[in-house]
């Protein structure tokens, strides 16, 4: 190494969706927490940092507080605030088809167009959620650094101390979590790596009437960041950090294997967080992520019908300006907060709420079209191929079977039934009524590997080694819902029925549809695929979950 250098890093994290519906917090979420902290690095021009915000909070900066926006904007032409936005709203974006992502990040750079703000190239979402696919997103869309936190990292592969820097797919990783590091000559320290909103509040926006900006939290972080000064070290942003490791020839180490996840790995459980634990008894986790797959279908067929529909010489007008608000909708449906950490009435309300609304919408516009085109009766929109047609009758001969797969149902009661639909595919269908504390279905692991398709790559099948992992269970989200347990059987789980995370335990050799400390009163109708065939099965995934027909 030729070149000693000490960098003062931070990552400010902030979402206006922290306590999402309450719109008191959200208020309060820009004026207690983000206004005094831009304030701060205002008085200090010297100073940098990284801060995230996504498309919906500039979007209600920009409609309520458009100073704020002005803010932002001269710290970034000042060089001190390095902005972060990767997304519309913040979503659990792993956990659905990459359209879905490719639709938040449309919305996202008008909405930075219209508030003429420049984002960087710096990558880092919501929970911090990321996964193997990611990097190429990134590159597709102009991102070149990731931020990624330690402990995502450190659940995946052992690692004794982190390097200043690592390279992944072509692009960059930088690893994130409070406290000082040093590599040879190279020294940096995270003041904070993670939310904002407490920084100069001590609270989070849970706390309505405690959320307030305290001078005394203001004056700590600004001894603290001139002490940290005084012992040599340098406010940077991560693309200046990364900048100056390249030029200087430091070569970056190799990031090992990784997972879908997020920060704080151990305690989430990666997505299962999200998607299968129920922290109050009021949560709705697989409700609402099944839910958002049905709205997202009845926005998939609107799509497809304003395209179609575009072909023939209609006024579309109003069609389109509603096809907006449906992707929106849709788009604040799928954030995380409505099934965890700890949701509140509000938020599980949310995403429900959302979800109807960009049905509302949807089917508004999908009739609007019928009517403008003489559309008679029901139509069958296909919104894979585009195509559109008039809707047949249709009736699927099935014979009941018995499973064709070792499954063990835990937990609840169970009614189930399997349907043979053809040679190599079976439907299974489940009623399960959850009476212990971890409820579901558990199936034998046989391998040890699996099939099946990365978040953001719904159109292929990956074979994973689990052994290449350091941790002993593995939970992964299945946007388009397969998952292959040996080359000759895969299940396809139907996400409107049952999107919920898998389970996979290392060491007791079971895979898990499961879900945990679920109320007794609840009810779940779960459906799934059992398939023979790769190929078939990667198609009925798409078609299913990715690409759905839809007869309206």
């Amino acid at each position: 190494m030729n070149m000693s250098l000490k960098a003062l890093l931070a990552l400010y994290h902030f979402n206006i969706q922290f306590v999402a519906g309450d719109e008191a917090t959200y208020h309060l979420n820009v004026t207690e927490g983000l206004e005094p902290l831009l304030d701060l690095y205002f008085r200090n021009p010297e100073w940098k940092a990284d801060l995230e915000l996504q498309g919906h909070y500039l979007e209600f900066c920009e409609k309520e507080y458009p100073d704020i926006i002005d803010k932002i904007r001269k710290l970034c032409e000042r060089g001190q605030i390095e902005l972060i936005s990767v997304h519309y709203s913040d979503q659990i974006y792993i956990a659905y088809p990459k359209l879905d992502f490719e639709l938040s990040q449309k919305v996202n750079e008008e909405i930075l167009s219209k508030c003429n703000l420049k984002r960087s190239n710096v990558f880092f979402a919501q929970e911090n959620f990321f996964g193997p696919m990611v990097p190429e997103f990134m590159k597709k869309y102009g991102y070149d650094i990731a931020l990624l936190a330690r402990s995502y990292y450190e659940y995946f592969q052992r690692v004794e101390n982190i390097a200043p820097y690592y390279e992944y797919d072509g692009i960059y990783v930088v690893l994130g979590a409070e406290g000082k590091y040093k590599y040879g000559d190279i020294e940096w320290n995270w003041i904070r790596y993670g939310d904002g909103e407490p920084v100069v509040t001590g609270v989070s926006p849970y706390k309505l009437f405690e959320y307030r900006a305290r001078g005394d939290l203001i004056e700590e972080l600004e001894r603290r960041i001139k002490s940290y000064e005084r012992d040599g070290y340098k406010p940077m942003t991560v693309g200046e950090f990364v900048k100056s490791l390249k030029e200087s020839g430091i070569v970056p180490e190799k990031l090992g294997p990784i997972l879908e996840g997020a920060w704080e790995m151990k305690r989430c459980r990666g997505v299962y967080q999200w998607m299968g634990y129920y922290y109050n008894p009021y949560e709705m986790d697989v409700e609402i992520r099944s839910l958002t797959y049905t709205s997202r279908k009845y926005v998939l067929a609107a799509m497809t019908l304003v395209k179609w529909a575009e072909k023939r010489d209609v006024d579309l007008a109003m069609e389109r300006e509603l096809l907006n608000k449906a992707i929106k909708r849709q788009l604040l449906a799928e954030v995380s907060d409505s099934t965890g950490w700890r949701p509140t009435f509000v938020e599980v309300g949310y995403s429900i709420n959302e979800s109807h609304m960009a049905i509302y919408y949807s089917l508004r516009i999908i009739e609007s079209i019928k009517r403008k085109c003489n559309l008679k009766g029901k139509v069958l929109i296909d919104t894979w191929s585009g195509d559109v047609k008039p809707a047949e009758e249709t009736k699927v001969k099935r014979k009941e079977v018995t499973l064709p797969l070792n499954i063990e149902w835990v937990g609840g009661e169970v009614e189930h039934h399997c349907y043979i639909l053809s040679d190599d595919e079976y439907l299974i269908q489940v009623k399960i009524r959850p009476r212990g504390k971890v409820s579901g279905m558990k199936i034998p692991l046989a391998k040890d590997y699996i099939f099946y398709s990365p978040s953001l790559a719904d159109d292929r099948i990956e074979r994973i080694y689990l052994n290449d992992y350091a941790c002993d269970k593995i939970y992964l989200p299945l946007p388009n819902g397969l998952l292959g347990i040996e080359e000759k059987t895969f299940i396809v789980k139907n996400n409107e029925k049952m999107h919920l995370a898998v389970t996979i335990d290392k060491n007791n050799k079971y895979i898990g549809f499961l879900v945990e400390n679920v109320p007794p009163h609840r009810t779940f109708d779960w459906e799934f695929y059992i398939i023979k065939d790769e190929k078939k099965a990667l198609r009925r995934a798409i078609e299913l979950n990715v690409y759905p027909k839809v007869i309206v």
